[in-house]
């Protein structure tokens, strides 16, 4: 089975948040609502298989496209408070439940 998703990896001007509800574990329902709240868009569901062939689900909230010399500050600033409370809401270990990624060549950001 080929499965085109991986959370690290995104397009040239790509911005993109997603949530590992595999990591979320029972949470995940309730964080994928509070982004819904925050003002994420309708979560597409892709499935990503790790290095030890571990299916996980992954729930991308954000995806745009940009010009990859866009300005990072037009793109990623207006999402900070939301992303911020995002990643709240997904402690313990935010790291592993939450993908941030701006694929821009001034902001290579992924957290």
């Amino acid at each position: 089975m080929k499965h085109d998703f991986h959370p690290l990896k995104t397009e040239a001007g790509e911005f993109r948040v997603a949530l590992n509800l595999t990591a979320l574990g029972d949470r995940a329902w309730e964080v994928l609502s509070f982004s819904q709240q925050l003002g994420f868009e309708a979560p597409q569901f892709k499935t990503y298989v790790d290095g030890v062939g571990s299916p996980e689900t992954w729930a991308v909230i954000l995806q745009q496209s940009y010009r990859y010399d866009a300005d990072p500050r037009l793109v990623v600033d207006p999402w900070d408070e939301q992303l911020h409370e995002l990643w709240q809401a997904c402690e313990p270990d935010a790291c592993l439940k939450v993908q941030i990624a701006a694929n821009l060549e001034e902001c290579r950001l992924t957290a």
